[in-house]
Order: structure tokens, then C-alpha cells, then sequence
């Protein structure tokens, strides 16, 4: 008898060391194996980034309001912001990823048009310092089994030291086949 409560003590000596190295280990993987080196605990998404990391695919605007704000803070930072050749590309396709196809159609070029009016802006010295899209929902109509929209949106334009320009913008919608609104042109009404 006092065999076996000696077997039994051993046995369970044996299982509490047992859990106890899992704990440690568990313990030192949860401490070690966490930590996050010094540049990564600091970095901060730019507004670039912010742009350039941007998948349509996964993460489309979920209505015109936001398809418009995107389109609005892609706009400011290729005017304002510094960014490397590569950037400007996938900033571009970003864009080019919500505009109409029918829209797209009409460009001769899309990224070398819009890598020249984004060279012109900046060598203006043009900056959007705002925008502000419009807080209510869009009349949806459909007009030829397409649903359409218009979204409007304020544009600061700052032009060097000479002053700002409000711009509002009229942005035309269209719900493509895949239920996703893209950008089918607008109009410019310019306030002084």
C-alpha cells in the first residue's frame, strides 16, 4: 500500500513539473516573443501610406459619400505631399480603381494626364488645405438600369501665397455591376 502512494506521489511530482515548464516557457514566449523592436513601436502611417496601402479589392468605399472622400484625400496628398515615383503610381491606381469605367474610356492616358496635372499643381505651389464632403445621403435615381448619384464636395484650393479658391465639386456616380460606385465625371463651380 504505501508502494503505491509513493508511486503516486512521484507520478504526481512529475505531472506538476510537467505544467510548470509548460507555464515558464509559456510565460517566456509571451514576454520575449512579443516585444516589437523600437522602429516598429513608433511607426506611424503617413498620409501616403495611408493612400498606397489602400486595397479596393478587399476594402471598397462602402457608399458614393466615401468613394468621394477617398477620391478627396488622394487628391490632397499628391498635391501636398512628398512621395517617391512607385507611390504616385499605386496612388494613381487607386484612383483609376473608383472612376467609371465609361470615364477611364474617355482618357487617352489616365496616369500620364494625371502625373502631368499633379506635376503643373505642384509646380504652382497648389495645395487642397480642405475639403469637406457633403454629411447627407445622395438621391439614388436610376437612369438606364443603373443606379446614379450626385455627391457634392468643398474644395480649399490654396494657390501659393496668393489666396485660397473654394471649389465645389459635383460628382457624378454610377453603381457598377459588382454594386460598387465609381466616379463618372463632375463638374467644378468656383467660389472667390
Amino acid at each position: 500500500m504505501e508502494n503505491n502512494s509513493v508511486k503516486s506521489a512521484i507520478l504526481k511530482s512529475i505531472v506538476l513539473l510537467a505544467l510548470g515548464a509548460v507555464v515558464v516557457v509559456g510565460l517566456y514566449f509571451m514576454f520575449v516573443g512579443s516585444k516589437k523592436s523600437p522602429e516598429e513601436e513608433q511607426y506611424n502611417l503617413t498620409a501616403v501610406d495611408e493612400i498606397t496601402t489602400t486595397n479596393l479589392e478587399k476594402n471598397y468605399p462602402a457608399n458614393p459619400r466615401m468613394v468621394v472622400e477617398l477620391y478627396a484625400k488622394t487628391m490632397q496628398v499628391l498635391y501636398k505631399e512628398e512621395y517617391t515615383e512607385g507611390q504616385q503610381d499605386k496612388m494613381l491606381y487607386v484612383l483609376k480603381g473608383i472612376m467609371d469605367d465609361e470615364l477611364l474610356g474617355q482618357q487617352v492616358n489616365f496616369s500620364k494626364s494625371m502625373k502631368n496635372e499633379i506635376a503643373e499643381r505642384k509646380e504652382g505651389d497648389y495645395s487642397i488645405s480642405n475639403y469637406l464632403v457633403q454629411n447627407t445621403e445622395p438621391d439614388v435615381v436610376t437612369v438606364s438600369g443603373k443606379k446614379m448619384c450626385t455627391v457634392q464636395c468643398l474644395f480649399s484650393l490654396r494657390i501659393g501665397k496668393s489666396g485660397t479658391v473654394a471649389n465645389y465639386y459635383n460628382f457624378i456616380l454610377r453603381q457598377d455591376d459588382e454594386k460598387r460606385w465609381k466616379i463618372l465625371g463632375w463638374d467644378v463651380q468656383t467660389k472667390q
